[in-house]
């Protein structure tokens, strides 16, 4: 919620600084506090955040302890279906980006622990990876963001301690406040604050997510956008299982429910055509891939790991490398379906 306090703490400036213009500012101030409804209603939710065997466990929450949890009837999921992608287990948190004046953005999903499900004082931190992925309407496939398009997400300040100042006294050092997330991968602070625990062990938090172009403006494509998480505290540092938070930007219910189908009631990879493209570049690309190796699934790719310490793998229709002679970060090698058609299949 920092974004909303601060854009709230705006409209007060404004008004005291120039009283003529109060009604109009009023006005405004009502219309911005009032989001545009978009026609897949409201996706409001709450992850639920809690110490399991000495590590976080995020996962979805009771309703019937006071929390939001969408229904998997308004998802167009069978009563009984959580919305967890078929291809790799991961939970999936469904969100809606509202339309305000100046910018599109949402404070939704929110992180809520229970009584005693924390440590009094732990801060709770999440870790920002993947990339942008993006249901394309036109495709009706998942996909990677276009280029240019990025959510940013508002995390709690991270101070740091500052002992080169030179002063007895130093102002620590504050952590950009934000995380960008793009068909690229991460910029900008790849983990933040979430929340500090209550003291009766509880937690509820919510962060402001918004979704722009690199220049800041409001436009971006229609469609569906997801980001990769997992959270930490500072007393339990394990890493939670990746979680998921699939935003629906303006698409009508139908075609958001097409988008979290495609995830959740079918894999969105075709294995069966993978395996064939990793045994065809195993063939004719030695030095890259030299041995036979299995496949499987990790982080959200459907992968294969060889020898010289190259992994290639498929996600949102593309295919990534990286280790051996691809060097440590990830590469982009192109499209899953080009490729495979260069491949003759």
């Amino acid at each position: 919620m920092i974004l909303f306090k601060y854009l709230f703490k705006k409209i007060l400036i404004k008004l005291l600084s120039n009283p003529r213009n109060i009604v109009m500012c009023i006005a405004s101030s009502i219309y911005f506090l009032q989001p545009t409804p978009l026609s897949a209603g409201e996706l409001h939710q709450h992850i639920e955040v809690k110490i399991a065997d000495q590590r976080v466990q995020a996962s979805f929450c009771n309703p019937e302890k006071g929390c939001s949890l969408v229904k998997p009837e308004t998802l167009g999921l069978p009563a009984a279906q959580m919305p967890v992608d078929q291809l790799t287990g991961t939970p999936i948190y469904v969100s809606e980006f509202s339309i305000f004046p100046d910018r599109t953005a949402i404070d939704s999903p929110g992180f809520e622990g229970l009584d005693g499900d924390l440590t009094p004082g732990d801060r709770v931190r999440y870790l920002a990876g993947g990339h942008l992925s993006y249901w394309d309407t036109e495709q009706r496939q998942w996909t990677l963001a276009p280029e240019d398009i990025q959510i940013r997400l508002a995390g709690g300040l991270d101070l740091q301690p500052n002992q080169d100042c030179g002063q007895v006294i130093c102002i620590p050092q504050t952590t950009e406040g934000f995380t960008l997330f793009n068909r690229h991968g991460i910029e900008g602070a790849s983990s933040l604050i979430v929340g500090e625990v209550r003291s009766d062990g509880s937690l509820h938090t919510h962060l402001d997510w918004i979704i722009e172009n690199a220049q800041d403006t409001l436009d971006a494509p229609l469609g569906a956008y997801m980001v990769e998480l997992r959270l930490v505290t500072e007393s339990f540092p394990e890493p939670s299982e990746t979680l998921w938070i699939m935003f629906n930007n303006g698409l009508a219910l139908e075609d958001f429910q097409q988008a979290v189908a495609d995830r959740v009631l079918q894999s969105n990879t075709d294995t069966e055509l993978a395996d064939k493209l990793f045994n065809w570049a195993e063939s004719n690309f030695p030095s890259l891939f030299p041995n036979s190796a299995t496949s499987f699934v990790a982080l959200g790719f459907y992968a294969r790991c060889y020898q010289n310490g190259g992994c290639i793998g498929i996600k949102d229709n593309h295919i990534f490398a990286a280790g051996g002679e691809f060097g440590p970060g990830i590469t982009v090698l192109g499209e899953f379906d080009v490729l495979t058609a260069q491949a003759g299949f």
